[in-house]
């Protein structure tokens, strides 16, 4: 399951207050229905963050290293469309064989198919997904693998029914108000490169602080601010994906070869784009964690954990891997203060805009 080997994505959750007591009750009111029950249509329902068939939520299960690990989980069951298409057109060529017509009614393809689809259905094994999330419970944050919008909509949607109040997921807008009370979308747009106005620029405040984010990374990079969390180090790569709004390509992909030091990447930066998603190091003493990070919804795809020294047991692993991911939350969190702390300050905000503009003509490529 997530979280336990391999590289971690996920997206970060605030929890204005503690889940109630006892705190599985309301995951086990909404426990996953069996397998059998399953139709043509999704259903949604908890199990622990051991495998997706595990419908036992209890204090045994559901715990790992003092971590709460559950899982929402997707079953349908459906058929493959190949083996629809191939059933049709056998079925269509007894037909017209028996009445000894050379094509088969539109009326009658309808009725086929849905006697196809009830008799293949129930023999198709339910396809699932799930999404695991880990929350400490002396801890205000959660972690979720839900990556995508509709994931969001979903697994928000569940949780909040389960635990009795709504999580709110961390993006740069709902973070900015949650963390400093400020409201981006209220902010003047700004452009990157003096040879383009601010309106023909992204206005989303996830696109600046990725672009504030490199130029940190590069003037920098030792000691980029990080709110409370002091200051950090930050190295920018490729892939890099750049946007701009209006005309022309609104999203460039940049990858193999030196993406941050091409000539592609500075003609994108003095054409106005701004930087949306980049693989990402972050660097704390001796410790590195790289990952892609996407400005737009602060999403961190393949977080690769530290292998701590040492040969330790499953629950201390998991431990420690999660510690990490805790600290990685708050590196992040803190870097986007600081970028909102300068960002919301227009004179301090102008000043470094025209250094932003200034690294951007200045900066080396690499042929």
């Amino acid at each position: 399951m997530p979280f336990e080997t391999g590289s971690v994505s996920f997206r970060m959750y605030h929890l204005p207050r503690q889940m109630p007591e006892p705190v599985l009750d309301g995951f086990l009111d909404r426990v996953a229905p069996p397998l059998d029950t399953v139709k043509d249509q999704p259903v949604y329902g908890w199990v622990t963050g051991r495998h997706l068939l595990d419908r036992q939520i209890d204090d045994n299960n559901s715990y790992l290293a003092g971590y709460l690990r559950l899982c929402l989980l997707q079953a349908e069951r459906k058929i493959p469309n190949s083996l629809l298409q191939a059933e049709m057109k056998q079925e269509e060529l007894i037909r017209m064989a028996v009445s000894g017509n050379s094509s088969v009614s539109r009326r009658e393809k309808v009725e086929m198919k849905q006697e196809i689809v009830d008799r293949l259905l129930a023999t198709m094994p339910p396809q699932l997904k799930g999404m695991t999330f880990v929350h400490r419970p002396d801890d205000g944050f959660l972690f979720a693998e839900s990556l995508a919008e509709k994931q969001v909509d979903v697994f928000t949607s569940y949780l909040r029914d389960a635990i009795g109040f709504p999580p709110q997921v961390i993006t740069p807008e709902s973070w900015a108000m949650l963390s400093q009370h400020t409201d981006v979308n209220n902010w003047v747009p700004c452009s990157f490169s003096e040879e383009v106005e601010p309106e023909r620029t992204s206005p989303l405040a996830g696109h600046d602080f990725m672009t504030w984010l490199w130029y940190q990374s590069e003037t920098s990079p030792d000691k980029v601010p990080a709110g409370k969390e002091g200051h950090v180090g930050v190295m920018v790569e490729g892939p890099l994906t750049l946007v701009m709004e209006g005309g022309g390509a609104h999203e460039i992909t940049l990858r193999k070869g030196n993406p941050v030091q091409s000539s592609e990447a500075k003609a994108c930066l003095l054409a106005g784009k701004k930087l949306r998603k980049a693989t990402v190091n972050l660097v704390r003493g001796e410790q590195v964690w790289k990952m892609t990070l996407d400005g737009e919804s602060l999403a961190v795809r393949g977080l690769k954990p530290l292998v701590p020294e040492g040969n330790l047991d499953f629950v201390s692993r998991f431990q420690d891997r999660m510690l990490q991911v805790e600290l990685v939350g708050q590196l992040l969190r803190g870097l986007y203060d600081a970028f909102v702390e300068e960002r919301k300050d227009p004179d301090g905000w102008g000043k470094r805009v025209k250094e932003i503009q200034a690294w951007a003509v200045a900066r080396n490529v690499a042929y």
